[in-house]
């Protein structure tokens, strides 16, 4: 699917028959409980300014999932099941990712996660009580975002952007702050 323009779509899986979405326009558009497992979004857009609103992805499926070079902005993935989610390169200001998964569980009490986010900006969401350890999260602007309760346990956060954010809320355990643009003003 290419050079697309959609408004006001509850979309279902059987609307995307290929696996690259390229070039491509959402306004307000619901990917609500979809499975978008293994999907490519390239160069497409989210976000309606002039409605200032972002899509919903609640509780859908992004297992595996790629957004090179997207507008995410102010979009709904609160409840996603996304492990492997790939964003890469793209403006996600003000998502709600509360309650996302980027988790595995391999028994009761053992879980390995998986994503990889890079060079995105991520100002001003929410990324409370998300589990993102081991994680390759590099190069991303997080100021503002309200990381209450999340876990960054031995990811990759080189290279990142922290401003006004509580680095008390957030477990950093391990992680690589490398080169990382840090205001420690708490």
């Amino acid at each position: 699917m290419k050079h697309q323009v959609f408004r006001d779509k509850a979309f279902i899986r059987s609307d995307f028959p290929d696996e690259i979405v390229e070039h491509c326009q959402f306004y307000q558009c619901s990917f609500d409980r979809v499975d978008l497992s293994e999907m490519q979004f390239l160069h497409c857009k989210f976000y309606d300014e002039q409605q200032d609103s972002g899509c919903s992805f609640y509780r859908a499926m992004l297992k595996e999932s790629h957004f090179h070079h997207c507008n995410l902005s102010l979009a709904d993935f609160r409840h996603i099941d996304a492990m492997e989610l790939e964003i890469a390169d793209c403006k996600v200001l003000g998502a709600n990712f509360k309650g996302a998964s980027f988790v595995n569980m391999i028994g009761s009490n053992s879980y390995f996660c998986s994503a990889s986010f890079l060079r995105n900006n991520f100002s001003y969401c929410n990324f409370e009580d998300v589990v993102l350890e081991q994680c390759e999260l590099r190069e991303n602007r997080w100021s503002e975002a309200n990381l209450l309760a999340a876990r960054f346990c031995g990811s990759d956060l080189s290279g990142g952007e922290f401003h006004h954010i509580d680095w008390e809320s957030a477990d950093f355990t391990g992680c690589d702050l490398d080169s990382c643009a840090k205001a420690r003003d708490c």
